[in-house]
């Protein structure tokens, strides 16, 4: 399955625009810059519609494909709040 991939942008992703499509070029900057879990709300803000924050992870609703059907960004920390990975998945 391909998709199309854009640049990641903050402001975009502030609007909920495109956040499919820029999410690897999000992995890819987070893997680089390993981001605390506090620096995470800076970057890419509180989740909201359909994300969640846990003890060690912070979860970004990326899109829906249909009423039942989403895709999230997973992002994970350690006990101490530094980054560990970041992942996503479909929920349905």
């Amino acid at each position: 399955c391909t998709r199309k991939q854009i640049p990641f942008s903050k402001p975009q992703w502030m609007k909920e625009k495109n956040r499919f499509y820029m999410v690897d070029s999000l992995i890819e900057k987070l893997n680089k810059d390993k981001p605390k879990r506090a620096e995470i709300f800076d970057i890419l803000g509180k989740p909201e519609m359909g994300g969640w924050i846990r003890d060690n992870s912070v979860h970004y609703w990326l899109k829906s494909e249909s009423f039942l059907t989403i895709w999230v960004l997973d992002v994970y920390f350690d006990s101490e709040g530094n980054f560990e990975s970041a992942t996503i998945h479909c929920e349905d």
